[in-house]
């Protein structure tokens, strides 16, 4: 027998290896194997078993089979779809894919051995005797359902020896997943659910355009649960889909699965495991839980459908989460979620392709204060100060958003212009005073010497506003305040579970924070948002700068329930930020579809970014007639797009597949070439 598999290399292309007796029953597609190639012991993925190689001469044998996470059949398929859609290396994507362990040992699980009068009339006397059996006791309490032993010891530490006295006083009881069904969702909630399953009768593909959904995806998630469907949850954000988790735990009635990239690979492991054996009934994740190996999918939801998060721009393949939802779901339903739809949804939904739901929400919006920077000195205003001044008074919470990490929002050269670029990524790079040095948030590498790599010159120009520059600010402005700040770079130190908690714990006055903060629900103690330094995204070389600011003003003013939200912004009168005030989505995508229209731009037409070594085609003349060959447009090249060493261009077409079909053939004779389609940003 023949094992063809995929070593984790930039190629399509399968490996023969024969297989051992001894492995022959053992073997199955999807699994990760142990080979030797040219001299070195690699992992790989069996693609397929033959009965005949046409490779010439002896074969090496696999050496073994990798103890851990597995491919089924259909999470197989999906990434290999994946690859394909997006003209990426399969060997890249499918190795990348599979986390690379497991934990040696399987998660177990528990619940309350009593009735509920029971367990709270004891649980007052274990408050005063025995405290970490108490405090155990309360947690399975507050999660109706059962609770393993993971989460238990990240929300309570140790939990071995009191766990072990409540089990044996009956008071908690060992759940047997290997043979109990978990709790049925009671009929009156899976009915809750039916109604709004009932409104998507006409697609099972949905826009849902509103402020407050997350009661509805709990709604969808117990109806998809009664009917013994599966459920997956994206959030764009780490810090978001926790949140995520927890409301639907609390309210959904049953574990919850987190997964993103941030968990170790151990961790990783064992929900794709889980998974993979049928244990796991909802995941909420980042774009990466899409892979997960979940059958029977009844549900999948994309939460701010339009956050750029769901896009994969560091690394093959360059895929786009909601792009690829309906292939995942197949037959479930999709919802896609937002408060400020993006440009593409919201079109599809206005022609048909996605079914529009957008229900009439009850109270009046929140309007957004503009204060025109023009007539304002230094990094705060008058009125903003002010506003936090009485905000504070009040005796509640301040959310200050800033669009960008660091203490300036860019570096640039004062001789030849540019803005200093990390090498490898090719985004800005962020200033940290505190080390004199230049970082970039994506990779983590770090530069000492402030030197323009364009140039040589040390004539270097700091602009725009930070968030440690803000929550600098903020800490003399007001002393007696408790300041924090959430960033990329204070959650790899902290973590989000104490992020999380200082804040709607109100330990915190002031919070400083990006993005990332900028969605999710109504905080009832937050009285001011306000949007500082918002002109840098509004500036930003991208068609869709305006379309950025609209919809993170928007998402800002959303976590505000009764209160004030603020901008400041040297451009008062630009139409994103004027219909952010007004809260007018619609007469926003009427002036932003004009504009994309008349420049062929998204969602009028199709694009693609084309990034390779200068070397393989010197003056692009390959590209270009290739493309022309296709009748697709060619922009470029321009090496301020591109890594160093490389030039990149940008590819438009009217035909989504004749555009794929011009990137399938230049990848053929140009192999080194990173092709990503649908880029969010050029």
């Amino acid at each position: 027998m023949i094992a063809q598999v995929l070593l984790p290399f930039p190629t399509d292309a399968t490996f023969d290896f024969s297989v051992p007796e001894r492995l022959i029953s053992a073997l199955n597609v999807g699994q990760r194997v142990r080979v030797r190639f040219r001299g070195e012991e690699r992992l790989g993925i069996l693609l397929h078993l033959a009965l005949e190689t046409k490779h010439p001469g002896a074969l090496e044998e696999i050496l073994g089979i990798h103890e851990g996470p597995a491919f089924s059949e259909e999470a197989l398929a999906f990434s290999t779809h994946v690859a394909e859609h997006y003209v990426a290396p399969l060997g890249v994507v499918l190795n990348r894919t599979l986390p690379a362990r497991t934990s040696a040992e399987r998660d177990r699980f528990f619940v309350v051995g009593l009735g509920l009068g029971e367990t709270s009339a004891r649980l007052g006397t274990l408050e005063k005797r025995a405290p970490r059996q108490a405090a155990v006791l309360r947690l399975l309490l507050s999660l109706s359902g059962p609770v393993s032993m993971r989460e238990m010891r990240k929300s309570l530490g140790a939990v071995g020896a009191p766990l072990t006295r409540l089990v044996q006083a009956g008071l908690v009881r060992e759940l047997d997943r290997e043979h109990e069904k978990p709790p049925r969702i009671s009929l009156s909630l899976a009915d809750c659910g039916k109604e709004w399953a009932d409104r998507f009768h006409r697609s099972s593909r949905v826009l849902l355009f509103a402020r407050d959904r997350w009661g509805t995806y709990a709604a969808l998630v117990r109806h998809a649960l009664s009917l013994s469907r599966r459920a997956i949850v994206l959030a764009p954000e780490i810090l978001l889909a926790r949140e995520l988790a927890l409301y639907l735990r609390k309210d959904v009635g049953c574990e919850i699965e987190l997964y993103h990239s941030a968990l170790a690979q151990r961790e990783q492991g064992d929900v794709w495991e889980r998974a993979r054996r049928g244990e796991a009934r909802v995941v909420v994740g980042t774009r990466s839980a899409l892979f997960l190996p979940l059958a029977d999918l009844g549900l999948l939801i994309v939460d701010e459908e339009q956050d750029r998060s769901y896009k994969q721009e560091e690394m093959v393949p360059h895929y786009h989460a909601r792009s690829v939802a309906p292939t995942r779901a197949g037959k479930g339903l999709v919802v896609l979620g937002s408060g400020a739809p993006s440009l593409e949804s919201f079109h599809a939904g206005q022609h048909g392709v996605l079914e529009l739901v957008r229900p009439h929400e009850a109270g009046r919006l929140q309007q957004i204060r503009v204060i025109d920077l023009r007539r304002e000195r230094g990094p705060l205003s008058a009125p903003l100060v002010s506003a936090i001044e009485q905000t504070l008074a009040a005796h509640r919470q301040v959310i200050v958003g800033v669009n960008r990490l660091g203490y300036f929002q860019a570096v640039l050269c004062k001789e030849c212009g540019r803005s200093l670029g990390c090498p490898t990524c090719g985004v800005n790079l962020t200033y940290r005073p505190g080390r004199g040095q230049l970082a970039c948030h994506v990779c983590g590498k770090a530069y000492s010497g402030l030197v323009c790599a364009h140039c040589g010159s040390r004539s270097l120009r700091f602009v725009g506003l930070g968030a440690e520059r803000v929550e600098e600010e903020m800490r003399l402005r007001f002393p007696q305040a408790k300041v924090a700040r959430i960033d990329v770079d204070v959650l790899r130190t902290s973590g989000e579970e104490r992020a999380i908690e200082r804040v709607l714990g109100g330990e915190v006055d002031i919070l400083v924070a990006t993005a990332m903060f900028a969605k999710g629900p109504v905080l009832p103690a937050v009285g001011l948002v306000a949007a500082v330094g918002v002109d840098g995204l509004l500036a930003l070389p991208d068609f869709r700068a305006a379309e950025w600011t609209y919809q993170y003003l928007v998402g800002l003013a959303g976590r505000l329930s009764d209160g004030e939200a603020v901008v400041e912004t040297h451009y008062p009168d630009h139409y994103a930020i004027q219909a952010a005030a007004a809260r007018d989505y619609d007469g926003f995508y009427a002036r932003e579809s004009a504009e994309r229209c008349a420049l062929s731009y998204p969602p009028f037409a199709h694009l693609a970014r084309v990034v390779g070594p200068a070397s393989d085609d010197p003056a692009g003349k390959r590209v270009r007639e290739i493309m022309a060959s296709f009748g697709v447009e060619t922009l470029g090249p321009s090496t301020l797009l591109a890594r160093r060493g490389c030039h990149a261009f940008v590819l438009r077409g009217g035909d989504e597949q004749k555009l794929r079909e011009a990137c399938l053939v230049l990848r053929r004779e140009i192999p080194r070439v990173e092709i990503d389609l649908d880029p969010t940003r050029l």
